[in-house]
Parts: structure tokens; C-alpha cells; sequence
């Protein structure tokens, strides 16, 4: 099959969003088709890359298959690196293997690429196109308002009282409060101050942020993100970012500088009381892909709701053997929305 790698343009976003609801299998007026949402995605400017994010194998003209990037700057030892997450993935079935031909064409450009699972049918394709396992990313989630989650969820089985028996216990038992010293402020970009942002450690890679990355996040169309400071003891320590989407609050990112397992507890329980406090919130939802993360997460009383392979394609070696720290604004997972609620718990 003679395939062409393109870079695509706001002109072919009705393309695109045609391949994709027919894909995946969405409806009409789905966010993920929403061409605001699209823009800013694939084409609104970022300091972190040029030119388009979005790219199209074509044959003949027609739209074979589509892959978006999502720019990921890893610090690992004392050093930046430059990779990307694949999103937005769908190929035609007219054009078998057109797919993974784009994604190996996006690889040549890249030095690393990163795979968080996805959809059943990603996850089984990354490892036949040469993703290879670097650790294992936990999904959390905690019930906040068990009884609004009931009345709202599309799960609706045999297993709901039993569910709603659960979150309820589960919440009495492991209750959500602003631990003693601890306290919440909203920031914008520019009032985090620069040795705040996350930074490496020789055990530990981490994914950059800057006062232009969240700019860029806080202009989502379909997803309100917010950033907020953590003070322990009156001193900003930490910062966490929350998207909302329908009654469900998701911890986005979060980072301390300290690298206490205790103080990482505490500032996940602040963050998640904060996310909370808004009354149309019945949960709240967590990664983790650190030994850190994930005690902390649990402590704070979250419960483990799913695991999903962390796998590289490229030069892993760059990660010297580090823990990568990777939180959902490492994708587009935040922002990820069917426009109805669904939860983890």
C-alpha cells in the first residue's frame, strides 16, 4: 500500500473528527470531536514544539490513519529530553496496518515515545510495533459522595447497592479532611516559583513543567484545569493541578519537593479534600507510577481501581534505569470525556 506521512491543518479537522466518531464509535456533539477542542490539541502553538501536533497517513488523498502527539520533556539526570504520547490513534479498517505504519513514522521523529495502555486494542498493537515495558502506572480513585454517584452512574447492575455499601463504609472509615499544618491556595502559572517545579532525582525521571505548559492547559475548551499551591507550615512546598469533568475531580498532577512518604500523604489528602469541596464532585481519581506515588495515594485513602503497562518506544536507555513520575497532564487523560459522568469506584 503506497502511504504518505502528513503533518495535518485546522482544514482537515471535519476529516479527521469523521475517522475518529467512526472509530471509536461516538456519538454526535462527543468533547473528543468538538473541532475547539481539536485546535487546541493539534494546532494552537506550544513552546515545547513546532508546528502541527497532528499527522495523517494518506492513500490517494483519503485519510488512512490519524495520530496526535502530546509533547513530553523528561529530566533525567541533570538533562532534558525530548519525547511524546501518542493520542487521538485511529486507523480506517480499509487500510490494514496504516496504523502502525504512522506510528512507526512518528518514532523517527521523536527520540522517545510513551505508551500508557489505552484502549484494549492500543494495548495489544504498542508491544507488536516495539513498545517494551518500563514500569506500570496505577489508576486510584475515591468515592466522595457515594449516593450522587449512584444516582448518576451508567453502571446500573446487580453490584450497585453492593457499591454503594462499599463507598459509604469506605468513606466513614477513611474520612477526607485537610491534614493539621496543611493548607490550600490557588495560583497562577507565574506565581509558581521556578525551583518549585518538579525536578529529577538520581532515582527519578520527571516530566517538565513551566508557568507556558500550564498557560497552555488552563485554555482547555471542554475541561476546566485549575492549579493550586500545598503549604506546609505556611511555606509553598507543592503544587497540584485538578480538571473536572462530569462528577469526577482528577488529581491531573501533583508535585512536593520533599521526598517524604508522609508529607506526599498529606499533600495527596489536601488535594484531594480541595477537589472535594465542590459539591457537584462525587469522586475524586489519581495516578501513580512511582513506589512514591502509590503509597502515598493509598495512604491518603484511595483505592486502586486498575493497572496499565508504562512502556517506551526509542532510546529508553536515556532514563538511566529511573522511576519515571508520570501524571495525567502527561496526555491527555485529564481532559478525556464521553460528556457523561463515569467513575473508577
Amino acid at each position: 500500500m503506497n502511504l504518505h506521512f502528513q503533518p495535518t491543518f485546522d482544514a482537515d479537522a471535519a476529516a479527521i473528527s469523521g475517522l475518529l466518531g467512526r472509530v471509536f464509535q461516538l456519538p454526535a456533539g462527543a468533547p473528543l470531536l468538538d473541532e475547539r477542542y481539536m485546535r487546541w490539541k493539534y494546532w494552537t502553538a506550544r513552546s515545547d514544539w513546532e508546528g502541527s501536533r497532528s499527522f495523517a497517513a494518506r492513500h490517494n488523498g483519503a485519510l488512512a490513519a490519524h495520530a496526535a502527539v502530546w509533547p513530553v520533556r523528561v529530566r533525567v539526570s541533570g538533562r532534558e529530553v525530548t519525547a511524546v504520547k501518542v493520542i487521538d490513534w485511529a486507523a480506517d479498517p480499509k487500510y490494514p496496518g496504516a496504523g502502525a505504519w504512522l506510528i512507526r513514522q512518528i518514532a523517527t521523529r521523536v527520540r522517545v515515545m510513551v505508551g500508557t495502555g489505552g484502549s484494549k486494542i492500543s494495548g495489544q498493537l504498542l508491544p507488536l510495533i516495539g513498545f517494551r515495558p518500563y514500569g506500570e502506572l496505577c489508576h486510584f480513585g475515591r468515592s466522595v459522595r457515594p449516593l450522587g454517584q449512584a444516582l448518576t452512574t451508567d453502571q446500573r447492575d446487580w453490584k450497585l447497592p453492593a457499591r454503594l455499601l462499599r463507598n459509604g463504609f469506605w468513606g466513614l472509615s477513611h474520612p477526607l479532611s485537610l491534614p493539621r499544618g496543611w493548607s490550600v491556595t490557588q495560583l497562577t502559572p507565574e506565581e509558581v516559583p521556578e525551583v518549585l517545579w518538579a525536578q529529577s532525582s538520581p532515582t527519578r525521571a520527571v516530566t517538565a513543567r513551566d508557568a507556558d505548559f500550564y498557560r497552555y492547559v488552563m485554555n482547555c475548551p471542554v475541561a476546566p484545569h485549575a492549579l493550586f499551591g500545598l503549604r506546609k507550615s505556611g511555606e509553598l512546598t507543592g503544587y497540584f493541578c485538578v480538571a473536572l469533568v462530569p462528577h469526577v475531580a482528577r488529581i491531573a498532577d501533583l508535585w512536593l519537593r520533599s521526598t517524604d512518604v508522609e508529607d506526599w500523604c498529606a499533600g495527596v489528602q489536601a488535594a484531594a479534600t480541595h477537589a472535594a469541596s465542590d459539591k457537584n464532585v462525587y469522586e475524586v481519581s489519581a495516578w501513580g507510577s512511582t513506589a512514591l506515588a502509590k503509597e502515598a495515594l493509598s495512604r491518603a485513602g484511595f483505592l486502586l481501581r486498575g493497572r496499565s503497562a508504562l512502556s517506551l518506544l526509542g532510546d529508553a536507555k536515556v532514563l538511566d534505569g529511573c522511576e519515571l513520575h508520570l501524571h495525567m497532564l502527561d496526555g491527555d487523560a485529564s481532559f478525556l470525556s464521553s460528556g457523561a459522568a463515569s467513575y473508577l469506584t
